[in-house]
């Protein structure tokens, strides 16, 4: 027995090493075969992006229009959900709990007003579907907050449109999203303000997918910009948003480290996105942006952000983004594979509640790298919890290939 154990544990670890180099080995032919030809200028880039929502409200914002925006995201579930206590324990949610939340909500204090205010995120913080800290789970063995709704970055500009009972949250809203953010983590500015900071062409953008402010411990994401003040040897000085004691936004120098930046945005090409997709491989899954990581339609944001292409949040939202979108759920294992041959790599795919990243025919196969929990591959059950590359036949808990199950193709380009 003794014997036998020592065989399989020197197989799993000669094996282990041997798949993460067969992916990254795949990922680098997969680059290396991309074109470099630039896919849209910025001026066609901006055009793309306007599919997106602008934060700035320019008419009267009417109280039954913001309810309506609020009880869109504050959704009492239906299902079951769990609160984890101090001592490890959990505990099932009830009416009276539902029911403070939706008082600190404050609906009563909403009334039609032109005063929307505007402000910065100062620093990686979750935007949650209520105003309240505590994390909700679809069982004890869980480890998803369904809380939460996405992760914002520092510098992300938004529009804030309510105040928590306890003035401790605000309700916002970005160009992809609405939720509650925590009122600590925002530093309010004018509306003159955040126009300069969004038509400020002197910037650098994070592409790494961690990084630091030198000397402070501010974690920035893939796609953070910063208006540029000087470029030094091995750095750059930056402008910093920070907030006040009375929450109004002042600024700071700040030093970010060349190797994790660029001035402006990366060029938008087929090898660029393989380029910046690459450095998330084994990086786990992060529901929401839970433990400072992401979860599969974040990491599709988080890689164009760097190019400058803003993506809307949940896949069933960037799943519907145009022009050049083929709905391909009707058709047949074959005929998938045969569209899969005119792709462009780098291009979008979809199925039901997943987004993937093509990376093009690669020792004739069709590879994918995409942020997921799990799957079948090899009648083998994968635990993968990462970004990770796979072909496209690797098959879900009910014994479907991945290939079966796509919807639809995206490639983003005028």
């Amino acid at each position: 027995m003794k014997n036998l154990f020592a065989a399989i544990l020197s197989i799993i670890l000669l094996l282990t090493p041997f798949m993460v180099n067969c992916e990254e080995d795949i990922m680098r032919e997969a680059v290396s075969a991309c074109s470099e030809e630039i896919i849209m200028d910025p001026y066609a880039i901006s055009e793309w992006n306007s599919q997106n929502e602008s934060i700035f409200i320019s008419y009267p914002l009417l109280a039954d229009d913001l309810i309506t925006r609020i009880k869109s995201i504050s959704i009492i579930p239906s299902a079951k959900r769990y609160l984890k206590n101090s001592d490890g324990s959990y505990i099932e949610t009830d009416y009276s709990y539902y029911r403070n939340l939706i008082d600190n909500i404050n609906y009563d204090f909403i009334t039609d007003t032109n005063n929307i205010r505007y402000g910065f995120i100062i620093k990686r913080t979750p935007l949650k579907s209520f105003p309240s800290h505590d994390e909700a789970f679809s069982s004890p063995s869980s480890v998803h907050d369904r809380f939460l709704e996405s992760t914002l970055y520092p510098f992300e500009p938004v529009a804030i449109l309510h105040q928590s009972n306890d003035k401790q949250w605000f309700f916002i809203k970005m160009y992809n999203y609405e939720g509650w953010v925590q009122m600590e983590d925002v530093a309010v500015t004018s509306f003159e303000v955040l126009k300069l900071y969004e038509t400020n062409k002197n910037f650098i953008v994070i592409t790494e997918p961690k990084a630091f402010i030198r000397y402070l411990d501010t974690e920035l994401d893939m796609g953070c910009n910063f208006p540029l003040v000087k470029e030094h040897d091995n750095y750059y000085t930056v402008l910093c948003p920070k907030k006040g004691s009375d929450n109004s936004l002042y600024f700071t120098f700040a030093h970010i480290d060349k190797n994790d930046a660029n001035i402006g945005y990366l060029a938008y090409s087929e090898r660029n996105i393989l380029s910046q997709a690459a450095k998330f491989i084994d990086e786990p899954y992060g529901w929401g942006g839970m433990n400072g990581n992401r979860d599969c339609s974040g990491l599709m944001m988080d890689i164009f952000r760097s190019m400058g292409i803003k993506l809307k949040r949940n896949t069933s939202q960037q799943e519907f983004m145009s022009p050049l979108r083929k709905d391909i759920k009707s058709m047949n294992k074959l005929e998938k594979e045969t569209l899969l041959l005119t792709q462009h790599a780098g291009s979008l795919i979809f199925m039901d509640g997943h987004v993937m990243l093509f990376l093009g025919i690669i020792r004739n196969n069709a590879y994918i790298l995409h942020d997921v929990t799990g799957y079948y591959a090899d009648n083998s059950y994968i635990n993968a919890n990462k970004v990770t590359v796979t072909d496209v036949y690797i098959k879900n808990s009910q014994g479907y290939e991945y290939i079966s199950l796509f919807t639809t193709f995206l490639f983003i380009t005028e």
